[in-house]
């Protein structure tokens, strides 16, 4: 499976860049019709027609006034019978990332790291806006670079990202969810996403969190219906699943990526999990 670098279009400077989807398919189109990885952050803003996203195993319907979220990392793939049109916006973590409230931000908004469920919801209201800070973001990259560029367009980012985090906040009732729980779920949501290949005892993120075990628990089964170490598990098994299903690599391989010092471990783990060898997952593809 590809993953694909930063593309640059009328910019070649600024890693930000805007245009429509149909253009961006026109581009490389059996290659983004296929699963891949992106080392960039996306937004897609659609504006007609249907079809299907797919989006690390999960099928999401288009739909016109909606808009989708894609995380760096991501596997996903553009539908080959899509209708559809809109806007792509795509932004390295660098071109955001200016100070630690950027940092901090990019990492815990419920766009790019909900806990629930893939950030893709109909943007009500707020359609025109977003629409127009699209087309001003493309409008501005036309210009020549100069010194105040790169802020104009980190600011235009901003308001789009805001925006939508407020609409989607309250399509969800997320103000009511904001506890010590929720943020602790947050926390180990992040710990287990940078450290689950090699790191998969729960005393490892109880410490990293200084938190208890005890409580951790009670946050992850109110928050999400499920214990710590299934949060872990089923990280573990998204990436076996994204590389069975997209990588041309030896099962030891995978295993060894994933932290399994031996293979029959991986194997034995990976069926408990799925109720499938990795070998008769595969051949269920």
């Amino acid at each position: 499976m590809r993953t694909y670098p930063f593309i640059y279009t009328i910019n070649h400077i600024q890693k930000i860049n805007t245009t429509t989807i149909k253009e961006r398919l026109s581009r490389k189109p059996h290659d983004l019709f296929s699963p891949h990885r992106t080392d960039f952050f996306m937004i897609y803003l659609f504006t007609e027609g249907e079809g299907k996203h797919i989006v690390d195993f999960e099928e999401i319907e288009v739909k016109p006034n909606h808009i989708l979220f894609i995380s760096k990392g991501q596997v996903h793939a553009f539908d080959p019978k899509e209708s559809y049109d809109g806007r792509a916006l795509i932004f390295t973590e660098d071109f955001f990332c200016r100070t630690s409230h950027d940092c901090q931000f990019l990492q815990s908004t419920i766009l790019f790291k909900n806990i629930f469920h893939q950030a893709f919801f109909d943007v009500k209201n707020n359609f025109d806006k977003l629409y127009d800070l699209f087309i001003e973001i493309f409008n501005e990259l036309k210009n020549p670079v100069d010194h105040k560029q790169s802020e104009i367009l980190h600011n235009l980012l901003y308001r789009i990202l805001l925006l939508s985090e407020r609409e989607i906040e309250f399509q969800e009732g997320f103000e009511k969810k904001q506890s010590l729980q929720h943020n602790i779920v947050l926390s180990f949501i992040q710990s287990v996403e940078e450290n689950y290949k090699q790191q998969k005892k729960l005393v490892f993120y109880t410490d990293l969190l200084r938190v208890g075990i005890r409580s951790l628990q009670i946050s992850t089964a109110k928050e999400l219906n499920k214990t710590p170490k299934d949060i872990i598990n089923d990280r573990v098994i998204l990436e076996a699943k994204r590389k069975l299903t997209y990588e041309n690599i030896l099962i030891k391989e995978i295993a060894y990526d994933l932290g399994f010092e031996e293979t029959t471990n991986f194997i034995k783990f990976f069926k408990l999990k799925t109720g499938l060898t990795p070998n008769e997952f595969k051949d269920s593809i």
